[in-house]
């Protein structure tokens, strides 16, 4: 029974977790579709991240309905964690386009979150233009979530614990319930005093502040504050229709405010006041009450010519002055404009998109003349394409070359190399340092795009020995820190092979600083060919690396002191054998092999010893592990040994492999000193091991081309006047070596 009560009041915590999950997962998801591109692996872990949000919301109830607000989520009738930033983002972006509700209704899968991401990166403007969230969302497929599409332009919250009735409004005069609407309705204004002492100019400027501070978030007056205000302004118009039986109406229009001496004292007092509150409002929000007054209430022809007559053709002007505004005004209200304002109609009809581009163009040249240098000549050119209206027009390849020096991608590419000019130009200054720390990160964000030419580009010519040495020290400073180098590499992962050449020339670039990276990335990189890049990198590098690799000789992880042996390896011979002797004890038998080698080819008599003595061990895998330590540089003790072996014992499978092995091991050596023990073994003759023998001898003519070529040819020409199998490897030896001394 506990159980069950203590599982009931958890239900809702959880529940409001999983929505805070769910909005923190899918503000990543939106961050990283905006920031890499599509089937990048952040975008990738992210959405299954969000998948799996998506699935704890889901697992204690078949769906989820959440109400969308400017100000946050709402689940049931309460906000999820109102002040939590995240939540409020998440809201923000469902808002902006028009949505304002989301109905959970079964687990998207990642198709169909894929296609939520692309629709949250629309601007609203471009969800507009594309017929609304609704038409869109369907489009996109998307089924296993729902939306409500609402005009949240007429919403807004409101802190209040209980929203109050219209009955509560309808005490005191027509003005002061026209107060304490703005005041302690849906607009926010509960500090402002509501006891119908406010001047009209006083609340109108409340009203402005207020919507001017929540710009752009669809902000302006609610539906319910709309529908209310008209009722108020028509009562206050049919007091005056009362008090001169509609005399004012029969006036007919004049350009300035109507003459209201006719009305009661209190019915002018109250419009006087209402005229003077809308005329100070700012035009959005008074072209906002004035549309909604014709939208929203019971408004008839002549209750709206009243209050437009009253309001005078002056202020009317101002607030529908553009062709676009009185567009989008409604049908009866631009009928009453159409009367009282006449002679705008001309514009509203007759102005194109032309016209206007012209006009702020010589407004713009007017404005900027005295400011910035300009060629007469070209200045005059411009003026006169203007004046004339002969404005040319661009055809779609030149459009698009100058749309393409628009995008960000160019602008930031040439803000980089001109915040490099200006370095160049005056390494001194004191703006010198933070224009250089500009530029690194400016290159931070070229590499995030990957766009690693642009980085190459700037990192050529900061690194360009022309330059003076102070400045190109202090540069190369700047872009050697750790996580810009990290950064680079990390495009080896997001951008894969396409990337390599760019990235070996950063890395050429910027020199040694990029060892300790490499070796730090190699040792945990999983990818074979990434992982022989780096190592390649790190060996370009030449002796300057070798102190870094013998650093790192007391790694504990034996795959990297395999691949640390192999790069000090091909460094050449080394000094310092006595850091790589321990090693020959190590418990891996991979770096036992890899550190016997780099000490043989560095002449350790340590090794040397150790490799003779193996050659005569019984363990058929230390003595192959031994002759394969063979090269030009082996003791003369250790090729008779090789020469006992290629010649002396039996043809059983473990001798002839053994003997196979020790003839490839004396071609490393090369000397020609072995060559007559080698002879023997070509003319020697065996009927029981016919076989075996025949393919040590082809193993002997094929490993002949290591040997010095004046002494081999001889020898190959007289085998290969014959016409059994040695005698055909033999010539085709001999062709080999012949097109090698050619």
């Amino acid at each position: 029974m506990l159980e069950s009560v203590v599982s009931d009041l958890a239900a809702p915590l959880l529940r409001v977790k999983a929505v805070v999950t769910v909005a923190g997962d899918l503000n990543i998801a939106r961050r990283n579709w905006n920031a890499y591109p599509s089937g990048h692996p952040l975008i990738e872990s992210s959405v299954q991240k969000l998948l799996t949000s998506f699935q704890s919301l889901l697992s204690e109830n078949g769906g989820v309905q959440l109400g969308i607000t400017r100000d946050g989520l709402l689940l049931g009738d309460e906000y999820v964690e109102k002040n939590n930033q995240i939540c409020k983002n998440v809201a923000a972006a469902f808002f902006e386009r028009g949505i304002g509700a989301l109905i959970v209704s079964r687990l998207p899968d990642r198709e169909e979150l894929l296609a939520l991401l692309a629709l949250l990166s629309l601007k609203r403007e471009d969800v507009l233009a594309q017929g609304g969230i609704e038409k869109l969302w369907q489009e996109a497929g998307i089924t296993a979530l729902e939306i409500r599409a609402i005009r949240y332009d007429r919403f807004s919250g409101t802190e209040e614990e209980r929203l109050s009735s219209e009955s509560d409004q309808e005490h005191g005069s027509l003005w002061e319930q026209f107060v304490l609407l703005m005041t302690k309705g849906e607009v926010g204004l509960a500090g402002t005093d509501a006891q119908g002492e406010i001047r009209p100019e006083v609340l109108a400027a409340s009203l402005n502040a207020h919507f001017a501070r929540r710009l752009g978030s669809g902000s302006g007056l609610s539906n319910n504050t709309l529908r209310r205000a008209t009722a108020i302004i028509q009562q206050a118009i049919a007091v005056s229709d009362t008090g001169d039986n509609g005399a004012a109406r029969d006036a007919g229009y004049t350009e300035e405010a109507g003459d209201w001496s006719e009305l009661n004292e209190t019915a002018a007092v109250v419009k006087a006041d209402l005229v003077a509150f809308i005329t100070a409002l700012d035009p959005l929000l008074r072209r906002q009450i004035l549309n909604g007054f014709c939208e929203t209430g019971a408004a008839d022809a002549s209750t709206a010519d009243e209050l437009f007559r009253y309001l005078g053709a002056t202020v009317l002007q101002e607030t529908y002055a553009s062709a676009d505004e009185y567009a989008a005004a409604p049908e009866l209200l631009q009928g009453i404009l159409r009367k009282l304002l006449p002679h705008l109609m001309d514009s509203y009809h007759t102005t194109t998109r032309d016209d206007e581009v012209r006009d702020r163009m010589q407004t713009l040249l007017q404005e900027h003349q005295r400011e910035a240098y300009m060629p007469d000549a070209y200045m005059q050119g411009l003026l006169d394409s203007l004046n004339s209206g002969a404005l040319k027009q661009l055809d779609t390849t030149e459009l698009a070359s100058l749309l393409t020096t628009l995008s960000p991608a160019f602008i930031n590419s040439r803000g980089s190399e001109i915040i490099l000019q200006l370095v160049i130009a005056d390494p001194t200054s004191e703006t010198a340092q933070e224009l250089i720390q500009n530029l690194a990160d400016l290159c931070g964000h070229f590499l995030e795009l990957g766009d690693y030419g642009q980085v190459l580009k700037i990192l050529s010519q900061a690194a360009d020995p022309r330059l003076p040495q102070l400045l190109r020290t202090t540069m190369r400073d700047a872009f050697c820190r750790r996580e810009f180098l990290d950064e680079i590499l990390s495009g080896l992962t997001v951008w894969g092979k396409p990337k390599y050449d760019q990235v070996a020339l950063l890395i050429q670039v910027l020199g040694r600083a990029f060892i300790e990276p490499l070796l730090d990335r190699m040792a945990e990189e999983e990818n074979m060919s990434l992982r022989r890049f780096m190592m390649d990198r790190v060996q370009s590098f030449g002796e300057i690396a070798r102190p870094y690799l013998l650093a790192r000789l007391s790694d504990s992880r034996w795959y990297v002191l395999r691949n640390i042996i192999v790069m000090l390896r091909a460094l050449g011979p080394m000094q310092e054998n006595e850091l790589v002797r321990p090693l020959l004890r190590h418990a891996n038998q991979k770096v036992r092999v890899e550190a016997l080698k780099l000490l043989i080819q560095s002449g350790d008599p340590v090794a040397q010893r150790q490799v003779l003595r193996d050659l005569d061990s019984s363990d058929r895998e230390i003595q192959l592990i031994a002759i394969n330590m063979a090269d030009r540089n082996s003791p003369p003790e250790m090729m008779r040994k090789l020469l006992a072996l290629a010649t002396g014992g039996g043809y059983t499978a473990v001798e002839c492999e053994l003997k196979s092995a020790a003839i490839q091991a004396l071609a490393e050596i090369g000397r020609s000193e072995i060559l007559p023990e080698l002879v023997k073994v070509l003319t020697s003759r065996s009927l029981l091991a016919f076989k075996a023998l025949n393919r040590l001898k082809i193993d002997i003519i094929r490993s002949l081309d290591r040997y010095p070529a004046k002494t081999v040819l001889p020898l190959l020409e007289k085998v290969a006047d014959g016409n059994d199998e040695v005698a055909r490897q033999a010539a085709e030896t001999l062709r080999i070596l012949r097109s090698k001394t050619s």
